[in-house]
């Protein structure tokens, strides 16, 4: 099993590699690996500062970094809804307003709504009309939310979301970057703890 975590763990690095993380050309995919992992421990540890919706009941928990506005990670929310219904997953949908003037906006309505998980369907679900909430005006403590969010964000230097953050089923913190293709995102979702 040991190897099968390595070897995601590698995949991942591929997967995310381009995107200006990491850029020592000289450095292994080990080495990359290893700082990946390091970085996605460190941001377990204090994933308890942000705020997050949490969607489904599954056993397995995975935390996504996600703008209102993102179209990769509106793929993402599509390409999780049988993961969702089957039970298989829960997810913390962490809002963040990064990508458009509307981001910060619509991140806090759905933060302030009397229920967030409704207000995030609402968005995603109507998100081919420009997305089916409007921007509020955050009140101090949604703001504060949404620092603590951004915050832990930009500790990834990835600059871009969404951002998955889980264990894998032997304990080792993982980070992915991106939207993976349907086939990529079951190999990844076998591997959450």
């Amino acid at each position: 099993m040991q190897q099968s975590i390595k070897g995601l763990a590698l995949a991942l690095i591929l997967l995310t590699s381009g995107l200006g993380w990491y850029s020592n050309a000289a450095a292994t995919n080990a080495d990359r690996a290893q700082a990946m992992q390091q970085l996605a421990g460190s941001m377990l540890k204090d994933i308890g500062q942000t705020t997050w919706i949490k969607e489904g009941k599954g056993p397995h928990i995975i935390y996504i970094f996600f703008d209102p506005n993102c179209p990769f990670c509106h793929r993402l929310y599509v390409n999780t809804r049988a993961w969702i219904k089957q039970g298989k997953v829960q997810l913390r949908w962490i809002p963040v307003g990064i990508l458009t003037t509307t981001s910060a906006g619509k991140a806090a309505a759905i933060l302030g709504a009397k229920n967030p998980l409704a207000a995030f369907y609402q968005n995603e679900n109507h998100y081919a009309q420009g997305g089916g909430i409007e921007e509020d005006i955050p009140t101090a403590a949604v703001e504060k939310q949404l620092k603590a969010n951004a915050a832990l964000l930009a500790r990834t230097g990835f600059g871009a979301v969404p951002i998955m953050l889980f264990r894998g089923n032997d304990g080792t913190p993982i980070i992915v970057q991106g939207s993976p293709p349907g086939n990529k995102l079951v190999t990844i979702l076998k591997y959450v703890k």
